[in-house]
C-alpha cells in the first residue's frame, strides 16, 4: 500500500510541475517559437497586431507567405501550449486554386493530435500521430468543391463516400 501513496504523491508532483510550467511559461517566446517553425518549412508569416495572454498568444490580420508569395490571410490566429486556432481564411494565389477560397475555421490540438476545419470546401477531420510521423484526413467536400475542385480531391481515396488522405511527415 506504501508504494500507491509513493505513485499518487509522484503523480501529484508532476501535475503540479506541469501546471506551473504552463503557468508561468513566456507566452511571446511561444508566437516567436510557432513563427519560427513556420520559417524553417519556408513559411513566412506578417501581422498587424499581436497581443500575449495568460492562456496564449493571438495575431491578428495575418497574412501567410510561401516561398514569398502570399498564400491566405487570417483575420484571428490563437495560439496556445497544446492549441492552435485559426478563424477567417481567405486563400490566395496558388491555394486559391487548389481549394475554394474561404475557410471559416480551424483548429489543430497537438495532444491528442487533432485537426478539425470547416469551410466552402466542406468539412475536414484528421489525426496526427507523432509517434509515426504521420497524418489521417478525412474529407466530407462541399457540393463547390466536388464541381469545381476535382483536380484536388483526386490526391485523395474515396472510400465509404469520403474523402481520405494519408501523409507522413
Amino acid at each position: 500500500m506504501i508504494w500507491a501513496k509513493r505513485a499518487l504523491f509522484a503523480l501529484t508532483g508532476i501535475v503540479i510541475w506541469v501546471a506551473l510550467t504552463v503557468l508561468f511559461i513566456s507566452k511571446e517566446r511561444l508566437c516567436n517559437a510557432a513563427i519560427e517553425a513556420a520559417s524553417k518549412a519556408q513559411v513566412g508569416i506578417c501581422y498587424d497586431e499581436r497581443t500575449a495572454s495568460p492562456i496564449g498568444c493571438d495575431m491578428q490580420r495575418m497574412t501567410l507567405l510561401y516561398t514569398h508569395s502570399a498564400v491566405a490571410k487570417v483575420r484571428n490566429v490563437r495560439i496556445s501550449l497544446l492549441e492552435i486556432r485559426l478563424s477567417s481564411i481567405h486563400l490566395e494565389g496558388i491555394a486559391a486554386s487548389l481549394l475554394p477560397a474561404n475557410i471559416y475555421t480551424a483548429t489543430i490540438r497537438l495532444l491528442p493530435g487533432t485537426i478539425k476545419a470547416k469551410g466552402d470546401f466542406g468539412t475536414l477531420k484528421g489525426e496526427i500521430s507523432w509517434r509515426t510521423r504521420s497524418v489521417r484526413l478525412v474529407l466530407s467536400p462541399s457540393p463547390l468543391m466536388r464541381r469545381n475542385f476535382t483536380s484536388t480531391l483526386r490526391y485523395f481515396n474515396l472510400r465509404n463516400g469520403k474523402y481520405i488522405y494519408v501523409a507522413s511527415f
